[in-house]
């Protein structure tokens, strides 16, 4: 909310028993922003309220309706645990209570209306209460201690999931909610990659500091723009050749020890932007480092994975023990080969 928007009410405003008739504000919107106790927050609104937003304020109650208008509801920080009453709200269509206490969900699955909902940084363990809000299209499950996600298969107009910093080992039940665009699952404990290769729509996969080993079942996602899998135990990405679509790669900390597969994805040009008769450049960037220290030691040239005639943007590799160019053939912008051990065949054309 603007600060021009945004106003913050007396105590005797904020006591529901004060029953005082409450200002307009610009564009419907009231913030409600004080570290005293609110005991009711079950105001006589007298003015068309079309977005309450709640911030540390403590012993919030939803035992009454706020205001059949109010559509928007952030209610963050104010150590709630009950959402008793909640569902009176039912023309609710975007609701944020993250950073509260909250463990039952139960009260928000008459909430119908719901397209985005927002309840990361709680005690949510259980998400069953979820599965009726099937007009949810961005949902937001960050740091719970949720273990699965078949209690939200009907989520099917679901579109962007987060679930960062919980306790999933498996994707099954995400083969359901086929309309995903986004998903968000870092640092997590996922072994198996079950069931998204039914995503077609998957534009965008964060898989950062989990388990994984096999990227075999992302073959199914021919959307798949963004891939991060950065911190897990990946040791082979060929599977990655038949996501054409990818221009972002991120795989730091694996241990990847071929990537002849960069070199197939020819159309979105892997490391290199193309130059020449293409006239839209869709470059793909590749941020690619190993645990082993010693990855390129039985490799004798970049040529692996480079083309000639290729424009190189941006080359970062460390640990190399021999590099081959053409350099009569390339351009190269900037080139980071720190801590390598290094012999140049054609060094004649190096440049900054």
């Amino acid at each position: 909310m603007n600060q021009d928007t945004s106003q913050l009410l007396d105590n005797e405003e904020l006591n529901a028993q004060y029953k005082k008739h409450l200002p307009r504000i610009k564009d419907s919107q009231l913030k409600i922003k004080k570290d005293q106790s609110l005991h009711d927050l079950s105001f006589t609104l007298h003015y068309k309220l079309n977005a309450l937003y709640i911030t540390n304020c403590h012993q919030v109650s939803f035992q009454h309706a706020f205001s059949q208008t109010c559509c928007i509801l952030y209610a963050t920080k104010s150590k709630i645990k009950n959402l008793t009453g909640i569902d009176q709200n039912q023309q609710l269509k975007e609701l944020f209570l993250s950073n509260n206490l909250i463990e039952d969900l139960t009260p928000l699955q008459t909430l119908t209306q719901l397209n985005s909902l927002s309840v990361g940084y709680n005690k949510i363990g259980d998400i069953s209460g979820l599965n009726r809000l099937i007009n949810l299209k961005s949902l937001y499950l960050y740091n719970n201690n949720i273990e699965n996600l078949i209690q939200i298969k009907n989520l099917q107009n679901l579109e962007i999931l987060s679930i960062n910093d919980n306790k999933l080992t498996s994707f099954y039940g995400i083969q359901f909610l086929t309309h995903l665009k986004d998903i968000y699952a870092e640092n997590n404990t996922i072994t198996d990659l079950y069931g998204i290769q039914q995503l077609n729509d998957l534009h965008q996969l964060y898989l950062n500091k989990n388990q994984i080993s096999d990227l075999s079942p992302l073959c199914g996602c021919s959307s798949l723009e963004t891939l991060q899998v950065s911190n897990n135990i990946i040791t082979d990405i060929s599977p990655l050749q038949h996501n054409t679509q990818l221009k972002y790669l991120s795989a730091n900390d694996n241990y990847v020890n071929n990537f002849k597969v960069l070199n197939q994805l020819q159309s979105i040009n892997p490391i290199f932007q193309y130059l020449g008769n293409q006239k839209e450049p869709n470059p793909l960037q590749i941020n690619i480092s190993n645990r082993s220290k010693s990855i390129f030691a039985t490799r004798t040239s970049l040529e692996d994975i480079q083309q000639k005639q290729h424009f190189i943007s941006q080359l970062y590799y460390s640990s190399l023990i021999k590099v081959k160019f053409q350099m009569n053939t390339m351009t190269i912008n900037q080139l980071n080969l720190s801590n390598s051990l290094l012999v140049f065949t054609s060094a004649e054309q190096v440049s900054q």
